[in-house]
């Protein structure tokens, strides 16, 4: 499908952006955790727990999903990109690089057991370890990419038993995929995978323009056969899924040099098929959805300078400005609750910090609390739905 017909696809559906604030951590709950850089929030689906990895201490922390009580805290013995849990809850996967690999050429998934952090399994694969999805048929996806390669390649892998008993992973089909894959997810026969990768307009005496999107590459989940490509906003980092269809985490689309655009969320609704979500910014830093699919949340980003005497503008202050792009992407302290049933997507943003930023989010699994990755002091901020949505 040509560019030119996906773009007639593309529906902006309507927005109702009303704007709930909250003090910082006024009525919330919050976790300190056991350690430093954490970047992702996975919950285990059989027993409500909360885990993430922590780059800077190196370790891997799971916490009990009522009270934040540390369960597991165990050593990464590798750097971990992303993490996902079985079905049952009873095996936990993580995909990264090995420690040692300072050129990021091949990739690495664990078998993880929950109740220790334990390392059950493992399996190298060509190309960094980018995200790593579970379907619930037990079928495992995991997309990988070099530092400097033209192609990525997502992989369908199955986790067995060996004669002794042990476990282990063996690829059962690969594919090429975009450049640069950074989620991936499995909905409805199909399997999706972004690709951070800019892509250029085409104007119309042949020139290409500004940077406007990207692709997420549709294969069949099965076999892993190419379907079709989906055009969405700029850098697709973050897939989930609805009753509506696959939602997709973008940083805005750029129109210019200083001057940026959203849509922040895009819904793709099949192969080949997407509609722009405005969610009152220019972009979504993670994205989680319910357990039923009826709403998802996003953390907000946006283009532009941070508030005078804010956190994050004495974080971009001690960036060197060789390094621009750092000073126009700003996390906020805002989250957004985005409605997926009815005929249209009804978005609530709640500024949750004014003067902090929330990295990551995620959905208990009964679907009644959020948890936010906050920072300084790095801890997960707990938020019961019904007092969001009041």
């Amino acid at each position: 499908m040509s560019k030119g017909k996906i773009l007639t696809l593309i529906t902006i559906l309507t927005l109702i952006v009303p704007t709930c604030t909250f003090a910082q951590d006024e009525g919330f709950e919050s976790w300190t955790l056991p350690g430093e850089g954490a970047s992702v929030l996975v919950v285990n689906p059989s027993d409500g727990s909360v885990w993430t990895f922590l780059h800077q201490t190196m370790n891997l922390v799971g916490l009990d999903g009522s009270d934040g009580t540390v369960i597991v805290d165990a050593p990464l013995t590798m750097r971990p990109s992303a993490m996902a849990f079985s079905p049952g809850g009873e095996y936990a996967f993580l995909t990264g690089e090995p420690p040692g690999d300072q050129i990021i050429s091949h990739g690495v998934v664990q078998v993880i057991d929950p109740a220790d952090g334990s390392v059950l399994g493992i399996l190298d694969l060509e190309g960094a370890g980018n995200a790593i999805y579970v379907a619930e048929d037990g079928g495992i996806y995991v997309a990988t990419g070099m530092q400097y390669a033209y192609q990525g390649t997502v992989y369908k892998i199955s986790l067995n038993t060996d004669d002794e008993g042990g476990l282990m992973l063996e690829i059962d089909e690969r594919a090429a995929c975009g450049k640069i894959p950074w989620a991936i997810i499995s909905y409805d026969g199909v399997l999706y995978v972004t690709d951070l990768e800019l892509q250029w307009t085409e104007q119309p005496d042949g020139s290409m323009g500004d940077p406007y999107g990207s692709w997420v590459w549709a294969y069949d989940a099965i076999t892993l056969d190419f379907i079709e490509k989906t055009w969405v906003g700029v850098n697709p980092s973050r897939l989930v899924e609805t009753e509506s269809g696959v939602l997709v985490a973008c940083s805005g689309s750029k129109v210019g040099s200083e001057e940026w655009m959203e849509p922040a969320l895009s819904l793709i609704t099949g192969p080949g098929e997407s509609e722009q979500v405005f969610i009152g910014t220019s972009g979504a830093s993670d994205l989680d959805a319910s357990p039923d699919g009826t709403w998802a949340v996003a953390t907000l980003a946006d283009w532009g300078p941070p508030a005078e005497g804010s956190a994050m503008a004495m974080y971009q202050n001690a960036v060197p400005e060789s390094f621009p792009e750092a000073h126009r992407w700003v996390y906020t302290g805002n989250i957004a609750l985005v409605e997926m049933t009815g005929e249209d997507v009804e978005t609530t943003v709640n500024e949750i910090m004014p003067d902090d930023f929330v990295r990551a989010v995620a959905v208990s699994s009964d679907g009644t609390m959020i948890y936010a990755l906050a920072e300084e002091p790095e801890r997960i901020i707990v938020m019961p739905v019904e007092e969001l949505t009041q």
